[in-house]
């Protein structure tokens, strides 16, 4: 490791002061910055501490942290990858932090006489973990190799001292481990073994006086699925607020092991986070953006002028300044479905008829697994139909491939959500037939065509697709009841409640139904309370949790690698073994709903209904059967 660098540096000049090299400092001079002088100041000036328990214990854990890391930066390509960066970052979300902390009740539900005399000490650990929840990155992510004056290079590991100040250093990033889910979260892991190095023993003693505080602080810092609760909470919303401050294109030099961005990936990202960021309006009057079932349609001109100045702001270089070129760019790179010129615009008529309102416009049209690759949005109630430049509705001819295997066995851990009963059918006939289909009029979502099931009249030809349905020999149209099912549960296991909130999404879930964020027992609900089940619909439960909660979906992303986000979740479930399991042994079970006129089938979790008393006032779902 390191042996080519220091055979060349042994041979070359022993002068530190080279562009090439770094010399490291002690803590106080690291900090004597302006910018992290003032930060220092007004984290000062959140905590009513005197002057020599502020210089003794919180400066003290400051200037630990900050002689430990030097200047390295916070990542390669990301938030704060310049030199010097892992500090910055720190004491950004370090401020952030603290004034976050000062809107919680600390200690949670706490008795009023006890709030005064833990308050401090819950903000002192809180301020603690943000300054460990980045630091195992010089243990796992960061190799160092320094020397003194007249001395060879040595590689330095922080378990074992601090580099010694004066030292000439250099760093870089470690290759990544890939293929192997222990690099998804080892830097968080190895912060725990540099934790000692930033607490006075008078410090450690204070801490451990409130046990609880000791488990929420060693779990948030390890990273723990469970046990952080309003410590991580504190640091996550931290850690964000500092990292999207700062994130954006200027983000150092690349090893030479990474890639580069492609131009029409940073457009296609760029796009997603406006959206997400609610600086993109979704499926209403104004709207830059439409989703349907397929297809995503992007106000052409006006929403890729954001998306460049977006880019532009963001500080990434070589943007075009003509949208159209953008346009092109997108198109070659097959992120847009062509009209029927082979062109990348389409000129479509919007009509939401709940709102009666309706307009022409030009769009860009994109599949939605290209702007969502791991959720399926919200989908817009009304039609969007193609037209020509005479406002007249287009008849295009759509050659649907064959599927090579037109009925898979669902993969159980894959965790695919359902899809529409009519949709499926259409597929599967399509398949059979082996022919183009011509498909002409409005492109219209499944929310739209429920709409019309309450109101309007049945198209003949659903009609008699739906008949074909329930007439297809071996069905599973008469399912179990949840009563029955559970006369199958292999291990019927109870946790209480309270445990089970400590699980950030049942935490979230539970409270979403009790605010009634959460639809329940309604069409196209993504929860459904049966007799002894509540049943998950998956994934649509799951991607909502992590398109509400941002943050936590980051965490998700890395941990998750090349699998889809939500899987991590439906793990995390499968782990607490309060789900049941089909006969077959698969987590995800098939369920049917069965209403007056129509039939569909939804992939659900089933969890065990006699662990959430609070879900008791609900009446079970009479029209789903579970097909075990």
């Amino acid at each position: 490791m390191f042996k080519r660098l220091m055979r060349k540096e042994l041979t070359s000049s022993p002068e530190p002061k080279t562009p090439e090299y770094a010399v490291a400092l002690s803590g106080k001079d690291l900090l004597k910055q302006p910018k992290r002088t003032e930060l220092i100041s007004r984290v000062k000036r959140l905590f009513s501490v005197t002057e020599q328990v502020w210089n003794k214990h919180y400066l003290y854990a400051i200037e630990q942290f900050a002689e430990l890391v030097q200047e390295v930066p916070a990542s390669e390509i990301h938030h704060h990858s310049e030199s010097g960066g892992l500090i910055d970052h720190t004491l950004e979300a370090l401020y952030a932090g603290v004034r976050i902390s000062q809107g919680y009740i600390l200690p949670p539900n706490a008795e009023p006489e006890s709030i005064a005399e833990s308050a401090d000490r819950w903000r002192f650990a809180a301020m603690i973990a943000i300054l460990s929840h980045d630091l195992g990155k010089i243990v796992t992510d960061i190799e160092v190799v320094y020397r003194l004056p007249e001395k060879q290079f040595q590689i330095w590991h922080p378990w074992y001292g601090n580099i010694p100040p004066g030292a000439a250093y250099r760093y870089r990033f470690r290759r990544k481990i890939e293929n192997t889910r222990l690099a998804k979260t080892l830097h968080e892991k190895s912060a725990m073994s540099l934790l000692p190095r930033l607490l006075s023993k008078e410090a450690a003693t204070w801490l451990f006086k409130d046990l609880e505080l000791i488990s929420q602080l060693f779990s948030t810092i390890s990273h723990s699925t469970f046990g952080g609760q309003v410590i991580a909470e504190i640091v996550r919303a931290a850690d964000g607020a500092s990292v999207s401050k700062n994130v954006g294109a200027n983000t150092g030099k690349k090893a030479d092991h990474t890639n580069t961005i492609p131009l029409y990936e940073k457009l296609i990202v760029s796009l997603r986070k406006l959206v997400n960021d609610g600086d993109l309006k979704r499926n209403k009057p104004g709207a830059a953006v439409w989703v349907t079932d397929q297809d995503t349609w992007v106000v052409s001109k006006a929403t890729m002028e954001a998306v460049r100045i977006q880019l532009i702001n963001e500080g990434h270089s070589g943007i075009p300044k003509n949208v159209v070129t953008l346009f092109g760019i997108l198109n070659d790179h097959d992120c847009l479905v062509p009209n029927p010129d082979g062109d990348s615009v389409w000129y479509a008529e919007i009509n939401d008829h709940g709102k009666n309102w309706q307009q022409k416009l030009t769009f860009l049209r994109f599949k939605n697994e290209i702007i969502w690759p791991t959720s399926q949005p919200d989908m817009f109630d009304g039609t969007v139909t193609p037209i020509d430049r005479n406002g007249n509705p287009l008849e295009i001819s759509q050659v649907v491939e064959p599927d090579p295997d037109p009925d898979p066995d669902p993969d159980p851990k894959a965790g695919e959500g359902h899809l529409d009963h009519q949709r499926t059918e259409t597929h599967n006939n399509e398949y059979n037939q082996k022919t183009p289909k011509v498909a002409s009029g409005p492109v219209t979502s499944k929310i739209t065509t429920a709409h019309k099931e309450k109101g309007g009249a049945e198209p003949e030809e659903a009609k008699e697709k739906q008949s074909q349905v329930r007439a297809q020999p071996g069905s599973k149209a008469h399912g179990l009841t949840s009563e029955k099912a559970v006369e199958h549960w292999k291990t019927k296991r109870e946790v209480q409640e309270d445990i089970l909130r400590e699980n950030d999404f049942l935490a979230w879930l539970l409270k979403g139904i009790a605010r009634r964020q959460i639809r329940v027992n309604e069409p196209k609900a993504p929860v459904h309370i049966l007799d002894g089940h509540v049943a998950l619909v998956t994934p649509a439960i799951f991607n909502l949790f992590l398109d509400k909660n941002s943050l936590k979906k980051r965490l998700y992303e890395k941990r998750a690698g090349d699998k889809r986000v939500y899987t991590v979740l439906q793990r995390e479930l499968e782990v607490l073994d309060i789900h049941q399991r089909g006969t077959d042994g698969q987590n995800i079970v098939t369920v049917s709903v069965e209403g007056q006129r129509s039939k569909s089938e939804l992939k659900v979790y089933l969890l065990n209904r006699a662990c959430f008393p609070s879900l008791r006032a609900f009446a079970a779902n009479p029209a789903i059967k579970i097909h075990l």
